[in-house]
């Protein structure tokens, strides 16, 4: 679709950006008159059209003012985005003075915006996030006009690489801020104007806010991908939704969670949390096969929910719908046409989102839906941008559409009012309404009173008393932030609060608690500090809720190392469920933020913490963080501690936090008492143990060590796994003269494939005579193996190319991606003999459309009937398995294609054919020459100050850095050009076939 945001661009290896397979949109939208009556809602509600063309255009954002007017940004840059700050977006005020639905007023508020994504009303004025800037245009006088420019309160959204990415999605939090959100292809460094770039905060995909009055800006939460509406529930929990992959994500302060791709900010968090919801809304598979829900593709997405594509968040708090859907979530999804509802439901450290009828159809090819709220009187207003295509489109949009839609239950009351001009006492009673619209105004208006001064008398001591006289938790919720937003909470109420019987106010209590504690610029005093951090700490030691302990250990990510510390030791060392992940990791958060306090004393006291990961965690951060001469005193004092303690089966944990620590690493001195602490490690009951124990001994040089594992290699009684993993450690440390060794197993079909893959380590003379002498046996993976071994090396290349020409090796058993390895090691003579023996790579740009037509042409519907499928299996096996699953065969190193547009040949022909036409730089190969004269081409997994650890078509492998003498990016996917090229016409029928098959075709018996 043509839009300025939603799914996040991955169209990685087999992928296309266009989609060709779906029913066909109709030439134009249904007419705006005629769209709300074709729209489909559950019996009882009633849609109608708020506001349609030529009232309203590309509706990106909209919010509601004190009077219940709503505001909505017409965004009109988009694809274009403008780079001089001149634009011609508008922000519109619409109006339904008579109730009936209908808007009947439209006020122009600014005509000349300027890449307009977000909006939100407050504090005397209209916050815009205006791409790269966010922005205050200020009406104190509340004319709807500017009372002068905007202010660009901060800069530094990426302007530059993003197209649908942008930060959007503002809104009021319960605590007083402003919070927005931010997709993962807007790299964005952020500070107020004039910031030099080392104080910016780097910030990509997600969450955000601002403070109204401090002027303070903060990273709330990391990670997703393209998130694009956010709303919070009935207690005060915030989430978002998002694109491709999961749709709903409950945000806890301080969470690094799930990433499309790529690194967190934070090199240390070792694992992500996951997201809330236990569904898709596409029936499974590549995600950009949910984009087809017509004719062509597959129903099971239509009736999942519509696709993977999501935008808007409302989480229902009015008084006009049924109760029954009070805390449900509505999302606009793109590619089904529809809103998705989603029922939240608590779990002990969190919520799970369970999947609800949809609730409204557009039957509507054209409709978009953007955004999602409520206003007073309890309906429902949808903003539909109203075009058509695929994500990703940026070349035509249609502007001349926009609707805006109204969905309500029964008939509800027209309210009429403006909450600005209420007392404060009328304000403070707002905060017991069922319908949350006037809560949050309510709220906000005396927050602004309060900034101004101008809050009367007795307005505090009024919602103490709600906070005291009411049983319902969010009616206590809701006077406790109210206090919070004017200032007049004080760490007695925060006590208070933490000390409540229930948890939600409970963990409320600990997040304003600790805010107060990080406020810059301070807002408690000493004493008030002095009381709140006993309290805390007792908290932290005694809390047995894990909804309250998640809260707390995100929280505390707020202050400062040496206070985070104690608080996050307390919360890691009561006992958890380890099934509880996202608990697990948020405590983790909590310690490394404590732990990053280079001058702490109580750095070894997380060693006694019950939980395995955070123990593992912990010593690979305390080893990885430091400098290179600190590691080894760092691990001394480990190793002294252990044999001290006499541990060593229960310490699997740290051991395996020494291996990560180290990965990067081909050796390290080996840490004082590590032999005496060996001895007992390698007698250990547990083989997790042994091994740990034998790998971290290689790595230190043990020579008992390696004298043990050589023996082990070539003991053909051992456990062949036993084999292998030593033939992995000793190859890590490169060991001398283990070449002979592994040439010596390539008769040996119990650790072959291990012995193969290790030779490429070694540049020894002796071993392509020896593979290709071996070669005949081999195993068809094993012949993968050898080849991408045999293509590292100029000198290896040639004898494999000589192999082929004297028939040997068969040329088709050269797949085009060790072909390009070959190419990829620039010897001229090499690649002359490359092209010569087994072809020319290099389909030029502007031959790959012809050379669609051309094998489009050749691959009738009739000549794929006559395929041979069982050979289409084989040559996916050996082209295409090494990086793609299908029917649960392959790798994982691009997408599984058993879900994508298969039968769909132009879907194919394309990827398979321009495979690197987009692909993101986190997806592209880079190629590595080494110090050992190899050259290794892989895309990169994870990068360390020590190494690199990358995925090869047939590896994963870990790459020091004092290893690599060039590093090479190219823009090539890891899936080369030219694959049909390597094959025989009836063999390109076969493979194409295959891919086509609804179900895995059996092998020949």
């Amino acid at each position: 679709m043509r839009l300025p945001l939603f799914c996040a661009m991955l169209a990685v290896l087999l992928h296309a950006n266009i989609h060709r397979g779906a029913e066909a949109p109709a030439d134009r939208p249904l007419p705006a008159k005629d769209a709300a009556k074709a729209m489909k809602a559950p019996p009882g509600f009633n849609t109608t059209l708020f506001a349609g063309e030529p009232d309203i255009f590309q509706p990106i954002a909209m919010t509601f003012d004190d009077r219940g007017r709503l505001w909505v940004v017409e965004c009109l840059s988009y694809p274009n985005w403008s780079t001089d700050g001149k634009g011609h977006d508008r922000v519109v005020i619409l109006e339904d003075t008579d109730g009936d639905g209908i808007h009947d007023s439209r006020t122009v508020f600014l005509e000349n915006g300027s890449n307009l994504s977000g909006i939100e009303i407050g504090f005397g004025g209209v916050w815009l996030c205006s791409l790269p800037n966010f922005i205050f245009v200020p009406d104190r006088n509340g004319d709807d006009k500017p009372d002068g420019p905007a202010e660009i309160l901060l800069d530094g959204w990426n302007l530059k690489d993003t197209k649908h990415n942008v930060f959007n999605s503002l809104g009021w939090g319960p605590d007083g801020w402003l919070y927005g959100l931010n997709g993962i292809q807007a790299k964005s460094r952020i500070g107020k104007p004039g910031t030099p770039d080392a104080e910016r905060i780097y910030f990509d995909c997600g969450v955000w806010r601002y403070h109204p009055t401090r002027k303070v800006f903060e990273v709330v939460a990391w990670g997703t991908t393209n998130p694009f509406g956010l709303d919070w529930d009935d207690y005060g929990q915030m989430f978002f939704t998002n694109c491709v992959i999961d749709h709903l994500w409950h945000v806890v302060p301080g969470g690094h969670y799930q990433r499309m791709y790529g690194e967190d900010v934070n090199p240390h968090t070792y694992g992500f949390m996951k997201s809330c919801c236990d569904h898709l809304h596409w029936g499974g598979g590549s995600w950009t096969s949910s984009r087809s829900t017509g004719v062509n593709g597959d129903p099971k997405h239509s009736e999942a929910g519509g696709g993977h594509a999501h935008s808007g968040c409302l989480i229902y708090l009015g008084d006009n719908f049924p109760d029954e859907y009070r805390n449900n979530v509505f999302m606009c999804n793109i590619h089904g046409n529809r809103l998705n509802r989603d029922r939240l439901v608590r779990t002990d450290a969190g919520y799970v989102a369970r999947h609800e009828p949809d609730f409204l159809f557009a039957n509507d090819s054209w409709f978009r839906g953007i955004c999602v709220k409520s206003g007073p009187d309890g309906g429902l207003y949808v903003s539909d941008w109203s075009d058509t295509g695929e994500c990703h489109n940026y070349a035509v949009v249609d502007r001349t559409n926009g609707r805006i839609f109204k969905v309500v239950h029964g008939t509800p009351t027209p309210w009429k009012g403006d909450i600005a001009t209420l007392g404060d006492a009328e304000l403070v009673k707002l905060q017991l309404h069922k319908n949350d619209w006037f809560c949050r105004k309510a709220r906000r208006v005396l927050q602004e009173r309060a900034a101004a001064g101008k809050l009367a008398a007795g307005t505090a001591d009024a919602l103490r008393a709600i906070f005291a006289n009411n049983d319902d938790a969010t009616r206590k919720l809701r006077a406790l932030w109210a206090l919070n937003a004017i200032g007049k909470l004080t760490e007695k109420e925060m006590i208070a609060a933490m000390q409540n019987a229930d948890e939600n106010v409970r963990a409320w209590g600990i997040t304003l608690a600790v805010d107060a504690l990080a406020a810059q610029p301070a807002v408690l005093t000493d004493l008030a500090r002095i009381a709140l951090k006993p309290e805390l700490e007792k908290l932290a030691s005694q809390e047995k809720s894990p909804f309250v302990r998640a809260i707390f250990a995100g929280v505390i990510t707020r202050l400062p190392a040496s206070e985070c510390l104690p608080l996050a030791l307390h919360l890691a060392a009561l006992p958890s469920d380890p099934a509880n992940t996202n608990l697990t990791l948020l405590t983790w958060f909590a310690v490394q933020r404590g732990l990053s306090d280079q001058n702490s004393s109580d750095w070894f006291k997380v060693l006694q913490t019950p939980s395995h990961a955070i123990r593992q965690n912990a010593i690979r951060y305390i080893i990885s963080s430091a400098s290179p001469l600190a590691r080894k005193e760092r691990l001394d004092h480990i190793v002294a501690l252990l044999v001290e303690a006499g541990r060593s089966e229960s310490d699997a944990s740290v051991l395996a936090g020494m291996q990560e620590a180290l990965a990067g690493l081909r050796e390290f001195p080996e840490p004082q008492g590590w032999p005496t602490l060996y001895a007992g490690l390698v007698k250990s009951p547990s083989a997790d143990v042994r091994t740990q124990a034998e790998s971290l001994a290689v790595l230190f040089g043990n020579k008992q060590a390696i004298a043990d594992l050589t023996a082990r290699v070539q003991d053909a009684k051992a456990d062949p796994r036993a084999r292998t993993a030593a033939i992995e450690m000793l190859t890590r440390r490169k060991i001398e003269g283990f070449a002979p060794v592994l040439q010596s197993l390539l008769a040996d079909a119990a650790v072959r494939r291990a012995a193969i893959k290790a030779l490429a380590t070694y540049a020894d003379d002796s071993t392509p005579a020896a593979i290709l002498k071996a070669y005949p046996t081999f195993t068809s993976s094993e012949k993968g193996d050898a080849v991408q071994t045999l293509a590292s090396r100029p000198t290896w290349a040639n004898a494999l190319l000589e192999a082929i020409e004297a028939g040997t090796v068969p040329r088709v058993d050269v797949p085009l991606v060790a072909a390009r390895q070959i190419m990829a090691l620039n010897d001229k003579a090499t690649t002359a003999r490359l092209e010569k023996t087994w072809g020319k790579i290099q389909p030029a740009s502007k031959e790959k459309l012809a050379l669609i037509k051309q094998w489009k042409k050749q691959l009738p519907s009739e000549e794929l009937k006559k395929a041979n499928l069982v050979n289409g299996r084989a040559l996916f096996t050996k082209h295409c398995a090494s990086c793609h699953k299908l029917f649960g065969e392959g790798s994982e190193i691009g997408p599984d294609l058993t879900g994508s547009q298969r039968v769909n040949i132009d879907y194919v022909l394309e990827n398979v054919l321009d495979p690197s036409a987009v692909v993101p730089r986190e997806f592209q190969i880079t190629n590595f020459s080494l110090a050992d004269g190899r050259l290794v081409s892989a895309i990169i997994l994870k990068e360390t100050p020590d190494g690199l650890t990358v995925r090869t078509v047939n590896d994963t492998v870990v790459i020091p850095k004092g290893d690599i003498e060039k590093r090479q990016p190219t823009k090539q996917s890891i899936m080369p050009d030219g694959l049909l090229d390597a094959l025989k016409p009836d063999e390109v029928r076969d493979l194409i076939a295959y891919l086509a098959t609804p179900h895995q075709v059996p092998l020949p018996k």
